[in-house]
């Protein structure tokens, strides 16, 4: 065909196509070259005669006029020979139409020369992923493509292509054999799939800085709210911002450098500012107040609560104003835009920057305003309304009611939505009886609430890398059972109780200690005291150290006992009769008898697993539970089942007793077996993974011990715990030996 501009029609013989061909024509006639335009129409055609039905050719037709356009003459040529001979002529066919549809996202996130890097990289993931079962010739399809097609638009917005391929590589290395997991994997839709696209994504991490946030939050607010990061996309599609609510405080999960600001530092900002809000903002009634009146009162409200911070720590002025936007005065045309977030951002520049060049006389009104208010003290938030109010009346002009609203460099990103500032008045909240509705509209609409899994790293040694969010722990508080039978095994044990309680009187702290020979003290050491007057009488140097005080010798332990509930734990102990788990029962009881004998914070869990997606990890006994009937119901009720997954299980105990206020902190690991999972082929894989969350628990100045009841266990459990465990060899001696120990490791 001479000349494809004048094409009514393609040699086709779908009418469906040729449909979709005529409401295409004109726009791809507009957007692409005379040759852009042959390659267009030579590829609809072709498409539609490869025997794929007529799907293929109207994606193509309806997406290619923006892809040439976007890419250039060739490309279109390029990427039908790609669609042909790479897929079509595949067992991946069935991918076709949704690789033809992902340029419209492609085009999107790409420059003009990235065509190539493109399909290099699907080529690289259909090679990959495209196999051969053994004793089959028939090669069979990608399990993976298509999902990988579907969420390219999110790997190409939010990583960079070096990104995407460890991203890509991450899930074969762990998951080529398993097509199912693997199309789970690339479809983000699995905790770990989404952990290592988090640590692929361009810019600061939450997550790599929250110790040193937390840090700069209690040491300058005195205050442990804890963090809820969410994907910065929420931005941008719902115009999310950054709050505080609950004691949880909703923050980006990464940040990048923005105008010479590191991203460390932007976080420093927005906690700093959450902060200023929490300590100097009161709530004030929103109804009867419009957007508008609330957009500039929140303008006021936000530079007097820095105002107030900036009198505390001066420094956070300059961090302050490096992130807020400077415009020129005269940027927005007020004939034709909106100029309400032009005015609100000059505005909120110059309460906090001395030295900006604004001349506008009714802001500068108001600045002066805003510091006489501040320097006369005793500010509230229904001040930053007043002011607001009255600014937007002096400011309002017909053109704020314009649809085209200026936006450029008017946000302020380290700032909250100011819910803080509002409460709206709703349904019943005048009524009296709203108690009441409250708890009717609660009772009658009951869910019961189901604790969401914590995800946490595991080891591969093999690559020396940890696998993100392997390992999903659910937490649940065990069953009960009648306490009574833990009752029974004190009375069982009353001799060893006896004896026990014999050196727990040795061990309990007293309440204080004397410290003499101090210069100032809580009284008076008569005779030191005695001793320098006569020294003084007799013209020698007194001892001026006459004072006796007191401090406190008590013990600061902190210990988590955390029991292996594996299946076998059923098995029976031939000199007892009984089975490891009742003899570990009846050892647990007496430790935790003797434990709160002496005071010692104390919690139990128990622990199992059926794969990497269940670890089960059970409450038994809580840090400020007392040893009273509701703990004894739960541990009478133990049950032995499943698999042995200690790494996940430690880390995610340690994570609880990290918490608590100690100077020793130590966990009791008691276990029958080595660690052991049903979807774990490599022994050695558990047995490091573990060894590693000890490690880390050591670096965090916590201290774990194993009791291993495991005949088996000097073939592997030093590689775990070094020299902190000790074998039970006899079994039906653990009831003696767990208390014993428990009392030498907390000396």
């Amino acid at each position: 065909m001479t000349d494809p501009s004048q094409a009514t029609q393609l040699n086709c013989d779908f009418e469906s196509v040729q449909t979709v061909f005529a409401l295409n024509i004109e726009q791809a006639t507009e957007k692409l070259s005379k040759k852009g335009l042959k390659e267009y129409y030579d590829g609809a055609e072709f498409l539609s005669k490869i025997g794929q039905g007529d799907a293929l050719a109207i994606t193509f037709l309806k997406v290619m006029p923006w892809v040439g356009e976007f890419y250039g003459d060739g490309s279109i040529d390029r990427i039908v020979d790609f669609a042909y001979n790479n897929i079509s002529r595949s067992p991946n066919k069935d991918s076709l139409e949704t690789f033809l549809g992902s340029f419209i996202d492609v085009i999107e996130h790409t420059n003009k020369e990235q065509l190539e890097e493109y399909l290099g990289l699907i080529d690289y993931h259909l090679q990959k992923t495209t196999y051969s079962v053994h004793g089959i010739h028939d090669t069979h399809a990608s399990p993976s493509i298509i999902a990988l097609l579907t969420q390219m638009h999110i790997l190409l917005e939010q990583l960079d292509y070096e990104g995407i391929y460890e991203w890509i590589n991450y899930g074969l290395r762990y998951f080529l054999e398993h097509p199912e997991r693997q199309q789970e994997y690339f479809s983000l839709s699995t905790a770990d799939s989404k952990a290592v696209f988090q640590r692929q994504r361009k810019g600061l991490l939450f997550a790599d800085v929250e110790r040193s946030i937390n840090l700069f939050q209690m040491a300058l607010w005195k205050t442990e709210f804890i963090y809820a990061p969410y994907s910065p996309d929420f931005e941008k599609i719902e115009h999310f911002h950054p709050y505080l609510e609950d004691d949880v405080i909703r923050l980006p999960d990464i940040y990048e450098d923005l105008h010479g600001v590191d991203a460390c530092k932007r976080y420093m900002a927005l906690i700093s500012h959450l902060m200023a809000h929490h300590h100097h903002t009161t709530k004030i009634v929103a109804d009867n107040v419009s957007p508008q009146q609330r957009f500039f009162a929140e303008v006021f409200e936000d530079a007097r609560v820095e105002y107030l911070a900036i009198q505390e720590y001066p420094g956070l002025k300059n961090l302050w104003l490096s992130l807020i936007p400077i415009v020129d005065e005269f940027d927005c045309d007020e004939d034709s835009q909106s100029c309400i977030r032009h005015r609100a951002i000059m505005l909120t520049r110059a309460l906090l920057d001395d030295e900006h060049h604004y001349t506008n006389q009714i802001l500068l009104d108001y600045v002066n305003k805003f510091n006489e208010l501040m320097i006369r003290g005793g500010t509230k938030t229904s001040d930053s309304l007043a002011l607001g109010l009255e600014y937007l009346i002096k400011t309002r002009v017909s053109s704020d009611a314009l649809p085209n609203v200026y936006f450029d460099n008017t946000e302020v990103t380290y700032r909250d939505d100011n819910r803080s500032m509002w409460v709206f008045i709703e349904e019943f909240d005048e009524d009296d009886e709203i108690f009441q509705h409250q708890s009717q509209k609660s009772e009658e609409n009951e869910v019961i609430e189901v604790i969401p899994p914590h995800y946490y790293d595991e080891w591969d040694y093999l690559y020396a890398s940890y696998k993100p969010d392997w390992a999903a722990v659910y937490e649940r508080m065990h069953s009960k059972s009648n306490s009574t039978k833990i009752n029974s095994i004190l009375d069982k044990h009353s001799s060893l109780v006896k004896q026990l309680k014999r050196v727990l009187d040795l061990l309990k702290p007293q309440n204080k200690k004397r410290l003499r020979y101090q210069e100032e003290g809580a009284e008076l050491d008569l005779d030191i005291a005695l001793r320098s007057v006569i020294d003084m009488k007799n013209g020698s140097q007194p001892d001026a150290r006459i004072n006796v005080d007191f401090e406190h010798d008590s013990r600061s332990v902190s210990v988590l006992l955390l029991l292996d509930l594996s299946e076998s734990l059923n098995d029976v102990v031939e000199k007892s009769g009984q089975t490891i788990l009742e003899l570990s029962q009846e050892a647990v009881t007496l430790l935790a008898w003797a434990v709160e004998q002496l005071g010692d914070n104390f919690a139990i869990a128990g622990f199992n697993s059926n794969t990497r997606q269940k670890v089960m990890y059970y409450h038994i006994k809580g840090y400020s539970e007392h040893w009273d009937d509701a703990v004894k119901s739960r541990l009478a009720d133990l049950k032995a089942e499943f698999s042995t997954r200690m790494g996940a299980a430690i880390r995610h105990g340690a994570h609880y007793l990290n918490l608590q206020k100690s100077d020793k902190k130590l966990i009791l690991i008691l276990t029958d077996g080595e660690p052991s999972d049903i979807d774990v082929g490599d022994p050695q894989t558990l047995i490091r993974d573990t060894h590693k969350a000890v490690q880390e628990c050591q670096q965090q100045g916590m201290y774990p011990y194993c009791i291993s009841l495991d005949k088996k266990a000097d073939e592997y459990i030093s590689d775990i715990f070094g020299s902190h465990y000790s074998v039970v060899d006899r079994i039906e001696s653990l009831p003696q030996e767990l208390p014993k120990l428990f009392l030498s490791l907390t000396k």
